[in-house]
C-alpha cells in the first residue's frame, strides 16, 4: 500500500521531533573512523550506597553502630596497582574479571551545597545543581576534531523521572522500537529538495532564521536539522531490530553496538532498573538482592562489550570508555534508628565511580572516603558541614600522585577535594573536547583538575 500525503504528514510530524531539534551535533554523518571512540555511561538510579561495593567498611564498625550492613560479611581489601586500597564486597566479585580494564574512585564530591536526587543528577550530567548542558553530548562535538556522529547519544532504556536525556541530541532509542521504526522509515522516502512540503518548511525556517534572537537562532539550527535529515533517515533505517528472546541487557547492548557501528551515536547511556534510595529500613534491607541483580546486569554489559565484534579486529569494548555512576551516595545510618532497623539517606559529600575501557588505565584505586572504621576520628572541615558523622566524606585529594592526603582540614575547601568535575573533566580530555567546556570547581574558582594519570 502507499503511503498517503496524510500519512506522510503524520509520520512527518513524529519526525520533526526527532530531525528538527536545535542542536547541530545532531546532524553531521560521520564516515568510518580508524580511531573510533564511543561513550557508554551506566547509571545506578537512586543514589547507591557504595558500601555494599568498593568502599565498604568493617563488621566492627557494624558492632559500634555506626554504619548500617546487611549483607553480614567482612569486606576484603581491594588493592590498586598504584598502591592504594579500599574495602570491597563478596558482591563485586563478577566484576572481577575487569579489574585490569576498569579503575575504583572513590569520596568523590558531588554537588556539595544539595542532597536532592535532581539537583545531583543535574550535576553529575551539567555540572549545576538546576540543570544546563549535559557533558555527554560535547564528546560529539566537531572541536573534538572527529566528524559527529548523527546523534549525540541514545538512551536504550526507560529512565523514568531521570534528567538523563536533557538534550535534544540525546534521544530515547529503545530496542522494542527499533523494528517499527525502522520498518516506517523505509516506507518514506527522506525529506529532500523539490518536495512540496520540505520546501514549504525550509523557507519558513528561513526566513525566521535572519534576525537575532533566541527565536530565530532556533529556527537557524533547526533549518540545518532539516537539511540533515536525510541522513539520519538512511541511517535509522538500516538498524536491524535485537533478538526478542535476548536478555534486556543484550537486546540493549546489540542497538548499542549497531548504532556505534553504523555511526549513528558517539554515547549511549543504560539506566538499570533497580531503584537505590532505600530510606526505610526494609528497604535497606534488601540491598544485598539489590546490589546482586544489579551488579549482575553491569556484568552482562561489560561480558557484551567484549564478546559483540565491532569490526574484524576489535570489540565494542574495545573502542568504548565506560562510566558507572550514581548521582549521589548513602549516609552509613540514618539517626535516631536502631543500627539493625535502619534504612540510609542521601550523601553528596561521597561518591564512588568506576570508569575503564578505552583510553583508561584500570587497576587502579583513586580516592578514599573518610571514617573508614570506629576508631577515625575526622576534620573539622568535616565537622561543619556533617556534626552528627551521619556520612562519609572524601578525604583530601593529592591529585598529582592521585592519592588521599593523610591531613585533616580544619575549614573545608573544594581545592583540596575530588569532585565530579575532576571525573567529567578527564573524560574531556579523553576525547579533545575544548577546555571552554571543562567544568570549575565553582564559577569564582579555576577549573576542576584533570586526572592525567588515570589516562592511558
Amino acid at each position: 500500500m502507499t503511503p498517503s500525503r496524510r500519512d506522510v504528514l503524520k509520520f512527518g510530524a513524529f519526525g520533526a521531533g526527532m530531525v528538527l531539534l536545535p542542536r547541530v551535533s545532531f546532524l553531521g554523518a560521520a564516515e568510518p573512523d580508524a580511531d573510533p571512540h564511543f561513550f557508554l555511561l551506566i547509571v545506578l538510579n537512586g543514589g547507591a550506597d557504595s558500601s555494599y561495593m568498593f568502599d565498604a567498611r568493617p563488621l566492627s564498625m557494624t558492632k559500634a553502630g555506626r554504619i548500617q550492613n546487611y549483607l553480614g560479611e567482612e569486606p576484603a581489601p581491594w588493592v590498586g596497582r598504584n598502591g592504594v586500597s579500599a574495602l570491597a564486597t563478596s558482591l563485586i566479585k563478577p566484576l572481577a574479571a575487569f579489574r585490569d580494564q576498569f579503575s575504583v574512585i572513590n569520596g568523590v564530591y558531588m554537588a556539595p551545597s544539595f542532597d536532592g536526587h535532581l539537583q545531583n543528577m543535574n550535576f553529575l550530567f551539567a555540572g549545576k545543581p538546576f540543570g544546563g548542558d549535559s557533558f555527554v553530548p560535547h564528546l560529539n562535538l566537531p572541536e573534538t576534531g572527529r566528524k559527529p556522529e548523527s546523534l549525540d547519544a541514545i538512551v536504550p532504556t526507560a529512565p523514568l523521572f531521570i534528567n538523563v536525556d536533557n538534550h535534544s541530541g540525546v534521544v530515547p532509542l529503545q530496542p522494542r522500537s527499533v523494528a517499527g521504526l525502522s520498518a516506517r522509515l523505509k516506507q518514506f522516502e527522506a525529506p529532500r529538495s523539490g518536495d512540496a512540503t520540505v520546501d514549504f518548511m525550509r523557507s519558513r525556517l528561513a526566513a525566521n532564521a535572519v534576525e537575532p534572537g533566541r527565536f530565530s537562532a532556533g529556527s537557524s539550527l533547526m533549518l540545518a536539522g532539516l537539511e540533515g535529515a536525510p541522513r539520519v533517515h538512511h541511517k535509522l533505517a538500516r538498524l536491524t531490530a535485537p533478538k526478542r528472546e535476548e536478555s534486556a541487557e543484550r537486546q540493549s547492548l546489540a542497538l548499542i553496538a549497531e548504532c556505534f557501528r553504523l555511526s549513528i551515536s558517539r554515547s549511549a547511556i543504560y539506566v538499570l532498573p533497580e531503584a537505590f534510595d532505600v530510606h526505610a529500613p526494609d528497604q535497606a534491607l534488601a540491598q544485598p538482592k539489590l546490589f546482586g541483580s544489579a551488579i549482575g546486569r553491569i556484568t552482562d554489559l561489560l561480558n557484551g562489550l567484549r564478546e559483540t565484534a565491532f569490526d574484524a579486529k576489535r570489540s565494542i569494548f574495545d573502542v568504548t570508555t565506560v562510566m558507572i555512576a550514581s548521582e549521589l551516595g548513602r549516609t552509613l545510618r540514618a539517626p535516631d534508628m536502631p543500627i539493625g532497623a535502619t534504612g540510609t539517606n542521601h550523601n553528596q559529600f561521597s561518591n564512588s565511580i568506576l570508569i575503564g575501557g578505552k583510553g583508561i588505565r584500570g587497576g587502579m584505586v583513586i580516592g578514599a572516603s573518610d571514617l573508614p572504621d570506629e576508631r577515625a576520628t575526622v576534620s573539622k572541615a568535616h565537622l561543619a558541614l556533617d556534626p552528627v558523622l551521619e556520612k562519609a566524606m572524601g578525604r583530601p585529594f593529592d591529585f598529582a600522585a592521585l592519592k588521599p592526603r593523610p591531613d585533616h582540614p580544619d575549614a573545608f575547601d573544594i581545592k583540596d577535594y575530588l569532585t565530579v568535575g575532576s571525573v567529567v573533566n578527564t573524560i574531556y580530555a579523553l576525547f579533545g573536547v575544548p577546555k571552554a567546556h571543562y567544568r570549575m570547581l565553582r564559577p569564582d574558582l579555576p577549573l576542576a583538575p584533570v586526572l592525567h594519570g588515570l589516562l592511558a
